[in-house]
């Protein structure tokens, strides 16, 4: 019993790690002075690289993976880019009602290649 908490509590805390990583980015949108573009596609391949970036730098400091278990990792891969990348949208859904220049859909696609970077690289890389 006490190897599944232990599992779940690594699991968790690496999942919100993952996460969090794109919020200090998404936070200057809130002030926006100018209408976000329609076409998101070269923005997304930006942010999927800096999501790498911010990979790699994360595992100069944390090179082992908190998580053992492989299946638990490969969670982590599929859940922490659609959670952050909902986690964001209701984010910018809130923002939109005081700043109508955000577009909601933008920022979940921002925050899901970044946190694909993150998560995919320290998926690679990361010792476990």
């Amino acid at each position: 019993m006490e190897e599944i908490l232990v599992a779940l509590l690594q699991f968790a805390f690496e999942l919100v790690l993952n996460v969090l990583s794109y919020f200090p980015f998404d936070w200057p949108s809130k002030h926006r002075s100018s209408i976000e573009p329609e076409s998101v596609a070269g923005w997304c391949v930006l942010w999927a690289s800096l999501g790498a970036a911010m990979g790699g730098l994360s595992l100069l400091l944390f090179e082992h993976s908190l998580i053992h278990a492989s299946w638990l990792r490969m969670l982590t891969l599929v859940s922490s880019p659609l959670l952050s990348a909902y986690l964001s949208q209701g984010i910018a859904v809130a923002r939109v009602r005081n700043n109508s220049n955000i577009i909601p859909r933008n920022h979940f696609w921002y925050a899901f290649w970044f946190s694909l970077g993150v998560a995919v690289v320290r998926f690679i890389y990361a010792k476990h």
